[in-house]
């Protein structure tokens, strides 16, 4: 899944000719189980041990013992139909599932060398009629511009529909058999997820998370609570979010104080996160300190909005350009969607001074935010500010798009606010009025 983007991390290095010609002389592992499957379609099990054989298998060869064409030891295609047919035998055959979903699921797949131990080539998951292609391409590492994970990523990106719906299908068949095992609704709920069916993934989620252990509704966090904010479930994404905090299971290094803060600033409530130890207590007193003693070297600067009351427009457009540099990703930096505030500010500092297309620009970087996936990697959401703020941009945005002639983009963002900060802090009880108040007046609405 996305989490690829981590192994980025890693180091890669070139596979050497000798190291391939030897992986052309070892057995490879999932013959046995293509011959088994030959000899008989029906053998469930060599067919699930094929999938998984070859969900695990990364290793390559050189057709020919030619180190520029190289491919895969074992084929994804042939598992496929194999595990398509196993389950086209007996829906409730659950072993055939797993791999047969990592499949359907997958946006690339690693290339590696067991004489090596090492992982120099990734390939995108290209769908073709009932098949998937798998062709294998070398990472290049620390080349400017360059990014071979989220090229791969993209191109699998590009016509993975038909497999996600492929899975939904498989998994919604599965649930009407097994209708009481969680897995199922879990697949269901994760591929409509994918394919951007909000609502019926918070469905089959919360069923799964109910059907589940604690440990599986650990693990389903994060795809449940992203559900239930794509579909304006504020009520029921608070409370996946408390039972999360007040888990004693948590994993901290998947939802850290900081980001339970910036997911609760979504939902609209401000929770800071505690300071929980005396060697952060130091450094914060220190900084206190420092701000404190530091001397003034003049008078503050007037802000925008009085720069803008006393008239000096020239002195408001320098003050918003600097603001505007200081938030722009900057050039050759790779970074996730990251923002603040701040660039509210920018979108209301533009509509000031009449530059609708700017402000647009702005609230846009700010909605991005929601569409990446997953949310476990966005930037902006698990390293955001504490303080409750999106609800005012994602109501500005309506207010704009209704300016605009655009009355169904309104009425969306203004449901949002509604859906997701309706129930939030009471002092944010005016921003959810002022959606509610907007789109009552919307005619049809």
């Amino acid at each position: 899944m996305r989490s690829r983007c981590l192994s980025t991390l890693a180091v890669f290095c070139t596979l050497v000719t000798p190291a391939l010609r030897a992986q052309q002389r070892a057995p490879a592992a999932c013959d046995q189980f293509q011959t088994a499957v030959r000899t008989d379609p029906d053998n469930q099990d060599a067919a699930a041990r094929l999938g998984q054989c070859s969900v695990r298998d990364y290793e390559m060869i050189a057709l020919g013992g030619d180190s520029t064409r190289l491919v895969f030891r074992s084929s994804w295609s042939s598992a496929l139909r194999a595990l398509r047919h196993a389950v086209e035998v007996d829906p409730r055959y659950s072993r055939a599932y797993r791999p047969l979903f990592a499949i359907l699921f997958a946006e690339t797949r690693d290339g590696c060398s067991s004489v090596t131990s090492e992982c120099a080539y990734v390939s995108p998951v290209v769908r073709a009629g009932d098949s998937v292609i798998t062709i294998p391409r070398r990472v290049r590492l620390n080349v400017p511009g360059v990014d071979t994970y989220a090229d791969v990523v993209r191109e699998s990106d590009a016509n993975r529909r038909a497999s996600l719906t492929e899975a939904r299908t498989l998994a919604q068949r599965w649930a009407s058999v097994a209708p009481n095992e969680r897995q199922p609704h879990e697949y269901y709920g994760r591929a409509s997820l994918e394919l951007g069916d909000y609502s019926a993934a918070s469905t089959e989620l919360e069923l799964a998370a109910r059907l589940g252990t604690p440990e599986s509704r650990r693990a389903l966090f994060w795809d449940r609570f992203e559900a239930l904010v794509k579909s304006d479930q504020g009520d029921d994404a608070r409370r996946v979010l408390d039972e999360a905090v007040s888990d004693p299971g948590r994993d901290t290094t998947r939802l850290r104080s900081l980001t339970l803060a910036s997911l609760n600033a979504l939902m609209g409530r401000y929770r800071p996160p505690p300071v929980d130890s005396a060697r952060a207590r130091v450094v914060r007193a220190r900084n206190d300190s420092l701000v404190r003693t530091r001397p003034v070297l003049g008078p503050p600067r007037p802000a925008f909005s009085e720069l803008l009351a006393a008239g000096d427009t020239i002195g408001a457009r320098r003050t918003l350009a600097e603001l505007d540099s200081m938030i722009a990703p900057q050039e050759g930096v790779t970074r996730g969607p990251w923002v603040g505030p701040q660039h509210l500010e920018s979108a209301k500092y533009h509509l000031a001074l009449g530059d609708t297309a700017r402000a647009e620009a702005q609230l846009a970087e700010i909605e991005r935010v929601l569409h990446h996936r997953p949310f476990q990697f966005s930037v902006g959401l698990i390293f955001s500010d504490p303080r409750p703020w999106m609800g005012r941009a994602w109501s500005l945005s309506g207010d704009v798009a209704v300016a605009r002639g655009r009355p169904d983009e309104g009425a969306r963002m203004y449901r949002r606010v509604i859906g997701l900060w309706g129930g939030g802090d009471p002092d944010l009880a005016p921003v959810v009025d002022h959606a509610r108040a907007r789109l009552s007046s919307l005619p049809g609405r």
